[in-house]
């Protein structure tokens, strides 16, 4: 892979495992903001869509489509519980 390709698919596996861990309550969007050491933060969702049923549902099931492709079934576990 290139090296723009390489940091697209990082910025992704940020974006996912921090709305993964936000989701699961180990840290908080505050927290992330705080530790933040670039000037980006990646989040696989749009906090303040998260009221609505079908979003919530649509980002839930993207976030297990990709623990999937990257093996991580642990994670793809605790999504489904979320459902």
């Amino acid at each position: 892979m290139n090296s723009m390709v390489d940091f697209e698919m990082k910025e992704l596996d940020r974006a996912m495992n921090n709305g993964y861990h936000i989701l699961m309550g180990d840290i908080t969007i505050d927290d992330l903001l705080s530790n933040v050491n670039e000037s980006k933060l990646y989040i696989a969702f749009d906090p303040d869509k998260l009221q609505s049923d079908d979003y919530w549902d649509t980002v839930i099931n993207s976030m297990i489509d990709y623990f999937i492709e990257t093996e991580e079934y642990e994670k793809c576990s605790e999504l489904k519980k979320l459902l």
